[in-house]
């Protein structure tokens, strides 16, 4: 059959040089509107590795001296830190939460801030920027958030273990990147190096499951780091409380029940709760920041242009096939049966396709080249171990999926009507000729 196939273009080279000629632009087009799409949509269906839709974040606040209720105290750290845990523990009781923890600082998964170092270890000492969440030690931050323990590891390590000071825990995800593959790296050394370039070495005492910093983007490098040492400097500004709700409660309808709930109880001295945050919302603004309007943007083109591809390229080959009447009158009265027909024309559309495919792509090339891929919402695009930036496999994944598209829509366009034309009988598919 890829005898006659080859025969079948090369007797119709004009008409098909048209076609083919099509293809190629479309495949060009299509790499510089599906690229972005792809990577970015590809990036938002990654596990986040912690259970989001039971989460919520409870944010604090303090009241002035001349507010009404001001409660005159001590206006100490002791004070305010007390003030603090009374209040984690209030949520805590709440008859539809499972537990709370500290939240501390302005980096947490998912917030818009960002605090960075840079950390290398022995198997790879060129250094590597790392984001840094800091979580408070024996209150059960990681069960909070829903992470699972990593290879070795326990929850009640995880929950229990008498930290250090340069202790840190690693999502096995980060320490894929920082350690040689296969590398358990519970009990292994990173390190950093202070503003005095003083080097500090890192025991990674407890590993996570693998973990997404940002929703919208691939996991990139990530440390928890222990805090030992707390004051109330830091309340409210950079304490917030994390509420895992209990299976099977409502997240709307929690949020509903608990606001006037705050308003009312979660007050302790001058510390109160302020406002309450589903996580998904934590997610959907911070993504509304960094990646969801254009996203969006390119994901309408997206769907602008395929409408267009199909129209436009299924009818150009439905019309194409229409015209071989005669030509499947002679294959039906030489005792070609429809089904062989169907996958002859249907043969030529993969040739074409395939042909013009690896054309665009190699035309597309040079700029690739020149330009780089799209690398999605990312902070470190030169991390290694993930298709996206290796250059290589990010453009054969792009130029497959272009491909498995552009046959779909071709092979579309010729199937319909071959089905209909290798069905009728040779005398009236060679009279209507």
């Amino acid at each position: 059959m890829l005898k006659l196939i080859m025969k079948n273009l090369w007797s119709r080279r004009r008409r098909n040089g048209w076609l083919l000629a099509e293809l190629i632009l479309v495949t060009v087009v299509s790499w510089a509107i599906l690229d972005p799409v792809l990577v970015t949509t590809y990036d938002r269906s990654l596990p986040l590795g912690y259970d989001a839709d039971r989460l919520c974040v409870v944010s604090l606040a303090v009241l002035p001296p001349d507010a009404a209720g001001y409660v005159p105290e001590p206006n100490d750290s002791a004070t305010r830190v007390n003030n603090y845990f009374n209040l984690v523990r209030h949520v805590e009781n709440h008859p539809s939460v499972e537990m709370a923890s500290p939240l501390l600082g302005n980096m947490y998964l998912n917030s818009t801030g960002v605090n960075l170092s840079e950390y290398f270890t022995e198997d790879k000492p060129v250094k590597q920027s790392v984001l840094i969440m800091d979580f408070m030690p024996g209150t059960r931050f990681f069960e909070t958030y829903g992470m699972k323990p990593g290879e070795g590891c326990t929850a009640e390590r995880l929950s229990s273990y008498s930290y250090g000071k340069n202790d840190v825990v690693l999502p096995e995800n980060t320490a894929r990147m920082l350690f040689a593959p296969g590398t358990n790296a519970m009990g292994h050394a990173l390190y950093g190096q202070l503003w005095t370039r003083d080097t500090i070495r890192h025991q990674v005492v407890a590993t996570v499951a693998d973990v997404k910093a940002f929703s919208d983007s691939y996991p990139m490098p990530l440390l928890f780091r222990p805090v030992l040492s707390f004051t109330g400097a830091s309340v409210p500004d950079a304490t917030q409380v994390l509420v895992r709700l209990k299976d099977g409660v409502s997240m709307e309808r929690f949020l509903h029940e608990f606001r006037p709930w705050m308003a009312k109880e979660l007050r302790h001295g001058n510390l109160y709760a302020n406002n309450v945050t589903s996580y998904r919302d934590i997610i959907s603004l911070r993504e509304s920041y960094t990646s969801t309007p254009i996203y969006h943007r390119n994901l309408s083109m997206a769907i602008f242009f395929l409408v267009n591809l199909c129209l436009g390229v299924a009818g150009t080959f439905w019309l194409q096939t229409r015209t071989r009447r005669e030509e499947v009158g002679v294959l039906l009265s030489f005792g070609g049966t429809p089904s062989y027909i169907s996958r002859l024309l249907m043969g030529e559309g993969l040739v074409l396709t395939l042909t013009a495919t690896v054309t665009g792509c190699l035309i597309y090339l040079p700029y690739a080249l020149l330009e780089g891929l799209n690398k999605g919402n990312a902070f470190f695009p030169d991390i290694a171990a993930y298709w996206v930036t290796d250059f290589a496999q990010h453009y054969l994944v792009v130029s497959l999926v272009i491909f498995l598209l552009l046959l779909v829509v071709v092979w579309a366009g010729i199937y319909i009507p071959a089905r209909s034309i290798s069905r009728i009988h040779p005398t009236d598919a060679l009279r209507d000729e």
